[in-house]
This record gives structure tokens, sequence and C-alpha cells, in this order.
């Protein structure tokens, strides 16, 4: 199916209070690393709750912004996400998450937010969907065309994890990244204009 391509995050299963956080993203990490070595760019996220940092690294490493390096990544993309859970004595309030890519100013490519919609991006796992999110910016830059250049894959250790059964809640908890076709990544220069989504309201 040509310019069209299937990515399917699959859930992280890390404790979304924070207690193996630091090590998935840590991970991330890594792979974002390998990502900037091969095509050039570096990658990154940021997750706030309301206006607190929650999370953040990039290729250059956990808890440093791309943004905020040039000499070392003049090129950059980065996902970042707001999210807030309000607790059940505040009525009135609904929990929310809503996330945006964001690149430097020498990218031109956009990416159509269409192809999330109704995905359920993660209200109710926002650390866990910005990692799937980030992890993913390398391979979405491919098939935007900002780069020809697929970056390494992370080594197999051990088991792969195998893929869940059929008729459970699979498509329910994970946020999957349905058929892109003709997709671009934009050249928001700092400002955060697309790939905005309300995801599933708990």
């Amino acid at each position: 199916m040509a310019g069209a391509l299937l990515f399917v995050l699959t859930h992280r299963p890390v404790a979304d209070d924070g207690s193996g956080h630091q090590a998935a993203a840590a991970a991330v990490t890594e792979e974002l690393s390998r990502a900037r070595e091969a095509q050039g760019i570096c990658y990154g996220w940021q997750l706030l709750d309301e206006q607190t940092v929650v999370s953040a690294g990039s290729s250059l490493g956990l808890g440093v912004r791309a943004e905020e390096h040039p000499d070392r990544c003049p090129r950059w993309i980065e996902v970042r996400g707001t999210y807030h859970d309000y607790p059940d004595d505040e009525e009135g309030f609904q929990d929310y998450a809503g996330y945006a890519i964001v690149t430097s100013t020498g990218i031109t490519k956009r990416l159509d937010p269409a192809g999330f919609d109704g995905a359920g991006a993660g209200a109710n796992r926002p650390r866990e969907t910005i990692l799937d999110a980030a992890e993913a910016l390398p391979m979405l830059a491919v098939e935007a065309g900002v780069t020809s250049i697929v970056a390494p894959q992370r080594a197999a250790a051990g088991t792969p994890r195998p893929l869940p059964e059929a008729g459970n809640d699979f498509l329910r908890y994970r946020w999957v990244l349905l058929v892109i076709g003709g997709a671009f990544l934009v050249a928001a220069g700092g400002t955060t204009v697309l790939l905005r989504w309300l995801a599933r309201l708990w």
C-alpha cells in the first residue's frame, strides 16, 4: 500500500505512578540516541501535569530537552503532552490528556493529525503514552519524508513479548497509529500547532 504505513504502539508494562517510568524512559533515550546517530535528527518528549514537568528526555539523555541544545540538535522533533487527573471529589471537572508534535524550524514536512482521531491516546496512562509516542518519532519521520534513513532497532533481549490474544482489551488500552497515508511533519518553529487531540475522557 503505497504512501501508507501502519504503526502499532504496544502497551509498555511499567507502573504509571513513576516507579517504573524512569527505567523505561532511560531505555527510550537510548533508542532515540541511536536514531540521532543514524538520521541526524534529535527526538524527544515532554509531559506536563498541567504546568508541572513530570517526564522529559531526548536523544541527548533523560531529562535533557533537544530544543535547549541547538548546537547539538539543530534539527529536532519532540512530542509534548499535557494531562491532569482530577480528584473524585472535584465535581464538574473531567480528566484530560492532549498531545502535540513540535519541530525545529528546519523541518518543513507536516504530519496530518487526522490519523490519530479516535485512537484513544491513553488519557489514563499518560506516562506510558508519551514514551510510546516518543519511540515512534523516528519512524514517523521516515514516513513523512523528513529522512529516508530508517533508524536501527534495539536488539531483542530474551524472549519477545507475545502479542495479546484476540478479544482482550488490547485496542482499548493502547493507542494505535493507524494507517498514515501521505503523512507530513510540521515546521512549527517552537509553536505547538499540530497533532493535538483530546484522548478519551475517563
